[in-house]
């Protein structure tokens, strides 16, 4: 069997597909890039209809009560504003989940160190 040129470029011998290892390589990452923007776009819609289906908070008035805010508003990770009076999480019933994202947060933070064994005498 002898070695054959590069069926792209022809400088090279090719050996995967017929294709030296740098067309190879830049065949490879061009199916892997149009594949990977071809996902994106196909998820692109229900990325849209998720957004339009978060309702918009008015910045004016509080979510729970309606009461006028003014210059004291608070905004919430539920993305919210509130008064005063509900502005913690546990009065306006919040559907963010506050504790699984401090246990995450907390797990990245802090990664366990494993000292090595000792060895006996």
């Amino acid at each position: 069997m002898d070695p054959s040129l590069c069926s792209k470029c022809n400088l090279f011998f090719g050996n995967q597909e017929g294709m030296c290892s740098k067309c190879f390589k830049e065949s490879r990452l061009k199916k892997d890039t149009i594949q990977t923007v071809s996902e994106i776009l196909n998820t692109a819609p229900t990325i849209i209809e998720e957004a339009k289906q978060v309702p918009q908070a008015s910045p004016d008035r509080c979510a729970v009560c309606n009461k006028r805010l003014g210059n004291i508003n608070f905004r919430c990770k539920c993305l919210s504003y509130f008064c005063t009076h509900h502005r913690l999480p546990e009065e306006h019933k919040c559907t963010y989940d506050h504790k699984t994202v401090g246990i995450r947060k907390l797990s990245e933070d802090n990664p366990v160190i494993q000292a090595q064994k000792f060895n006996k005498l």
